[in-house]
C-alpha cells in the first residue's frame, strides 16, 4: 500500500436497522476490504463488486464514529471531499451501500417501502410529492426523481474526471495502443527494451539472437554468473553457472500461435553467491562494449578495459578476454576503414554534392585488373573564394609523410590571413613526392587559384628537386622564395656545431636591403671561406628579404607556416585515408569558427599583426635621429647610417615599410612628437580587421556519413594491405637543428628549460680507463686482457699525483692530505 492509499471497509447487500428514526446498525449482505486512493474509491468499488452502484445510496463514517453520524456520499460533492481529506489522516473509512427499492417508475403509482422497523412509507414516484414534505416522516430526499438522476449523472462525470492526467502519446509504431479499434481481441505481449536488462515471463522476441542480447544485458545489469545451456534456432535456455542448488532458469522458445519467441519459464531466484565472473561475457561482447573507445584511441589498454568492466558491472574479465576483444574491435574498425577506402569515389560525389563549386579529384591505376588508389585532391569552393578575395597573394607549399598503412605523402597549399596566420587552401594525397606528383598538384592549384604564369604571386617552399622543376614549368614568373630554415639545416649537416654560427646565417636571410645584405655576407666571408662558398652555392638571394618583392606584403623568409599546418594535422596523418581527410576538413571548419569568434570580439581597425610589428619596431626607435629635408622627406640616422624616408610616397630606404606596408622604426621616430597614430600610416588594406572578419565568415559545408553516400557506379578501389606487425612505431629522428624538447603548451607559452647541474658530455671525447685509448670506455674496450690502469690524476699545480709519494724504505709516508700544522712549518 502506498502512502496515498487508505483501507475502505465496504458493506454491501444489506439494510440499515432504524430505531426511532436513527440508524443503529447494518445487517445482512457482505463485507469487502479495499485498498485504494480516496479519489477513485467508488470506481474501484464498482470494479471489485462487478456491478453498478449508481442505483444505491452510499453512506460513510470514520471507524470511531457512531451509525447516527453517517453521511451520504455523492461523488464530487462536499461530503465526498471531506471523506477524501479525512482518509488521508485516518487511513481507514467505513462505507455502506443501501439499495433503492423502486417499482414502476414514472407512472405515478405508489411503492410501499419498508424502513427498518417494518413501518410502511408511501413513496410517490414521479409526481413531485417527495420534495414537498407530504410523505410524512418516512419521506427520503428533498427533490424529484429527475433531480436525483441528474445528480447521479454529475457524480459519474466527476468520477471519470477524478485523477485525470495528461496522456503520453504512444510512439511505438510496431505495436497497437491500448483500447485501439485495430486488432481488437488480440492479446498484447510485453517486448524487451534493448539495453534495459529487464526480463519477465511471457516476454516476446523476434529471434533467438534478440533474446540472447537481452540475456547479456540482464547479466551485466544484475552482475550474475549465468550461461546458455541450450542452443538452437527455436529454443534457448539459461541457467546459473555456479551450480549447486541454484534454481535460476530462463527458458525461451518459439510459440507457433503468436509467431514469436516467448519467455515461458523465468525463475529469478539465486541460491548462490555472486563470484564476480560471467560466462556470457565473451570477447565479442567486450569488443562491442569498447568499440567506440578503441575507435577514438587505438592504443586503448587492456588494463583500462578490465578496470572499466569492473567499475560499470562489478564483473571480472580476464586479460586474455580483453586482449582478444581489442583485436576484434580493431578488426571491425579496420573493416569500416576498408569500406570507406573502397568507396572513395562515392565520398568524392558526396563532397561535390554538399559543397557546390568545389574541386575534388580521385585518380586510380589498374594493375592486373585490380583498381588501386593513386591520387586525391580537394579544394573547397569556400576556401578558394575567400583566398582569392581577401588573402594576400602568397602561398606556402610543402609535403609531409602519412603515418598510416598507405605510406603516401600529403601535399598542402597554405596562405596567410589578415592577422598573418596560416589559412589552408587545398590539399592532396599522392603516393610519392616526385616531379610527376608535384606537376599534378601545381596544375590543380594553378587552375583553382587562377595563378596563370605566376606573375604577381609569391610562392614559398623548400628546395625539393621535383617541386623546383614543377614550379619552373608551370609558374615561370612567380616569385619563388626558398625556405631559409631548410637551407640552414642543410648547411648544419655540412658544418655542424660551432663551424656555422646561427647569427651569421640569419643576418643574411633577414637583411631588408643591399647594405645589410652585403655587410652580413662580408662577416660570413671573414668567418670562414668554406662556409661562405657553401652559402653562395645555394644562392642566398632566394632566401633573403633584400631581394624579395613587395607585392605580397609579406616578409617571410621561411616556410614555417606550412610546417605549422603539418604539425596541426599530425594526429590526422596517422588515420586511414578517408578518416584523415574528414578530420582535416572538420579541423578546418572548427578553426574557421574559432577565429571568427575572435574576429568578432576584436576591437580596432587593424589586426594584431600590425600592433605587434609596431611594438617590435618601437624598441629600436630610440637609436634613430631625424634630419628634416622638406617636402615630406627626411633623413633618419641609425647607428651613424642614413636612411631616406619619403612620407608622401610612404617609402623608406630600409625597405621594411615598403615590404610590410607597416611603419618601420625610422617612420616611428619621425612621427614621435607629432601625435600621429602609427596605424594611420599603414599603407595596406590586407591587415584590416574587417577583412579578417570576412575571411572567416564563410566556411565549408557539412558532409553526410557513409550511410548517405550515393553509389557513383565507379569500380571499388582495393584497400591498402593491413599491417601485420604490432611493433610500436618508432618516432622520426629529428635533425640537429630541431629541438626535440621544445613543445608549446599554449599560445606564447613554452616549457621552462631543465635546470642543469652538470656539464653535458655532448661533443667531448672519452678515454678508456683500461687501455688509455680515446673513443671508447672500459665497458666496450676490445682489449679485455689488458690490466686495468687508471689515468693518473692531476694536482692543482698540474703535476700527476701517484698513489705513493714516498720512495725511501723505512721512512714514513706523507699523509694524503696536509695537516693544519704543515702550513706553519
Amino acid at each position: 500500500m502506498s502512502t496515498e492509499d487508505a483501507v475502505f471497509q465496504c458493506y454491501y447487500g444489506g439494510n440499515f436497522v432504524v430505531e426511532n428514526g436513527i440508524k443503529v446498525s447494518y445487517v445482512g449482505g457482505g463485507i469487502l476490504s479495499l485498498e485504494s486512493k480516496p479519489q477513485v474509491v467508488l470506481t474501484n468499488l464498482m470494479e471489485s463488486l462487478n456491478e453498478s452502484i449508481w442505483q444505491q445510496r452510499i453512506w460513510y463514517k470514520l471507524p470511531y464514529e457512531e451509525y447516527s453520524e453517517l453521511k451520504q456520499l455523492c461523488n464530487g460533492d462536499q461530503n465526498f471531499q471531506r471523506m477524501c481529506l479525512a482518509a488521508v489522516w485516518t487511513k481507514a473509512v467505513d462505507i455502506f451501500l443501501e439499495k433503492e427499492e423502486n417499482g414502476d417508475a414514472g407512472d405515478g403509482s405508489h411503492v410501499d417501502r419498508v424502513v427498518g422497523d417494518g413501518s410502511h412509507v408511501d413513496r410517490a414516484v414521479g409526481d413531485g410529492s417527495i420534495g414537498d414534505g407530504a410523505a410524512g416522516d418516512g419521506a427520503v430526499g428533498d427533490g424529484s426523481e429527475c433531480d436525483r438522476v441528474f445528480i447521479d449523472m454529475e457524480a459519474r462525470v466527476e468520477q471519470n474526471l477524478a485523477g485525470f492526467v495528461d496522456e503520453e502519446e504512444h510512439d511505438n509504431d510496431e505495436s497497437t495502443p491500448l483500447n485501439s479499434d485495430c486488432e481488437e481481441g488480440e492479446r498484447r505481449y510485453v517486448r524487451c527494451k534493448k539495453g534495459s536488462g529487464d526480463i519477465r515471463i511471457e516476454q516476446v522476441f523476434d529471434s533467438i539472437a534478440e533474446f540472447k542480447e537481452a540475456v547479456i544485458d540482464y547479466a551485466l545489469k544484475e552482475g550474475v554468473n549465468i550461461k546458455f545451456t541450450r542452443w538452437g534456432s527455436e529454443k534457448s535456455e539459461v541457467r546459473c553457472s555456479i551450480g549447486g542448488n541454484c534454481k535460476f532458469r530462463i527458458y525461451c522458445a518459439y510459440d507457433e500461435k503468436i509467431g514469436v519467441y516467448m519467455v515461458k519459464t523465468f525463475i529469478d531466484e539465486h541460491a548462490c553467491t555472486k563470484d564476480g565472473f560471467c560466462k556470457v561475457l565473451k570477447s565479442r561482447i567486450i569488443a562491442d562494449m569498447f568499440l567506440n573507445d578503441i575507435r577514438q584511441d587505438p592504443t586503448f589498454k587492456v588494463k583500462a578495459m578490465q578496470k572499466a568492466i569492473e567499475e560499470r558491472y562489478s564483473l571480472i574479465a580476464s586479460s586474455d578476454q580483453c586482449r582478444k576483444a581489442r583485436g576484434k574491435a580493431l578488426k571491425m574498425i579496420q573493416d569500416e576503414y576498408d569500406e570507406q577506402f573502397a568507396r572513395i569515389h562515392d565520398y568524392k560525389e558526396q563532397l561535390l554534392e554538399t559543397n557546390l563549386g568545389s574541386t575534388v579529384e580521385v585518380e586510380t591505376i589498374t594493375i592486373d585488373g585490380i583498381v588501386k588508389f593513386d591520387k586525391f585532391y580537394v579544394c573547397f569552393d569556400a576556401l578558394r573564394k575567400t583566398w582569392l578575395a581577401y588573402c594576400r597573394p602568397i602561398i606556402g607549399i610543402d609535403g609531409c609523410f602519412l603515418k598510416n598503412n598507405m605510406k603516401g605523402q600529403l601535399l598542402a597549399a597554405v596562405g596567410r590571413d589578415a592577422n598573418n596566420q596560416f589559412y589552408p587552401v587545398a590539399w592532396a594525397v599522392v603516393e610519392t613526392e616526385n616531379i610527376d606528383s608535384w606537376l599534378w598538384f601545381i596544375r590543380k592549384l594553378k587552375s583553382d587559384l587562377k595563378l596563370q604564369d605566376g606573375d604577381g604571386f609569391t610562392l614559398i617552399s623548400d628546395r625539393q628537386k621535383g617541386l623546383l622543376n614543377a614550379v619552373d614549368q608551370e609558374l615561370p614568373k612567380v616569385e619563388h622564395r626558398m625556405c631559409a630554415r631548410h637551407i640552414y639545416g642543410n648547411l648544419r649537416r655540412v658544418y655542424p656545431g660551432k663551424d656555422l654560427p646561427k647569427k651569421l646565417f640569419w643576418a643574411v636571410a633577414k637583411s631588408f636591403n643591399d647594405y645589410e645584405y652585403n655587410r652580413a655576407i662580408d662577416e660570413l666571408k671573414q668567418f670562414d671561406q668554406g662556409v661562405y662558398d657553401a652559402v653562395m652555392m645555394r644562392n642566398p638571394r632566394n632566401c633573403s628579404r633584400a631581394f624579395f618583392g613587395c607585392k605580397s606584403s609579406c616578409e617571410d623568409v621561411s616556410n614555417n607556416f606550412s610546417e605549422s599546418y603539418n604539425n596541426a594535422i599530425n594526429k590526422a596523418r596517422e588515420m586511414p585515408l578517408v578518416e584523415m581527410l574528414e578530420t582535416i576538413r572538420r579541423q578546418t571548419m572548427i578553426r574557421i569558427d574559432m577565429r571568427l569568434r575572435k574576429a568578432i570580439k576584436h576591437q580596432g581597425k587593424f589586426t594584431l599583426k600590425v600592433a605587434n610589428t609596431i611594438k617590435e619596431e618601437t624598441i629600436y626607435r630610440k637609436y634613430c635621429q631625424v634630419v628634416p629635408c622638406g617636402n615630406g622627406q627626411f633623413e633618419v640616422l641609425e647607428n651613424n647610417h642614413g636612411f631616406r624616408v619619403d612620407m608622401n610616397a610612404k617609402t623608406c630606404a630600409c625597405r621594411r615599410w615598403n615590404m610590410t606596408w607597416i611603419p618601420c622604426r625610422h617612420v616611428l621616430r619621425i612621427i614621435l612628437n607629432k601625435k600621429v597614430n602609427p596605424e594611420e600610416l599603414v599603407n595596406s588594406d590586407w591587415y584590416l580587421a574587417s577583412k579578417n572578419l570576412k575571411i572567416y565568415s564563410e566556411s565549408i559545408s557539412g558532409v553526410n556519413g557513409i550511410g548517405f553516400w550515393i553509389r557513383s557506379g565507379e569500380p571499388r578501389i582495393q584497400p591498402p594491405p593491413r599491417p601485420t606487425s604490432t611493433k610500436k612505431k618508432e618516432k622520426r629522428k629529428k635533425g640537429k637543428n630541431e629541438s626535440p624538447k621544445k613543445k608549446k603548451k599554449g599560445k606564447g607559452v613554452q616549457e621552462p628549460p631543465e635546470k642543469r647541474t652538470k656539464v653535458s658530455k655532448e661533443g667531448r671525447s672519452i678515454r678508456c680507463g683500461r687501455c688509455s685509448t680515446e673513443g671508447h670506455n672500459t665497458r666496450s674496450c676490445p682489449s679485455v686482457r689488458v690490466v686495468n690502469k687508471r689515468w693518473p690524476k692531476k694536482t692543482p699545480d698540474g703535476v700527476s699525483q701517484s698513489m705513493s709519494i714516498g720512495t725511501n724504505e723505512g721512512t714514513s709516508q706523507r699523509p694524503s692530505q696536509p695537516s693544519q700544522n704543515s702550513h706553519f712549518d
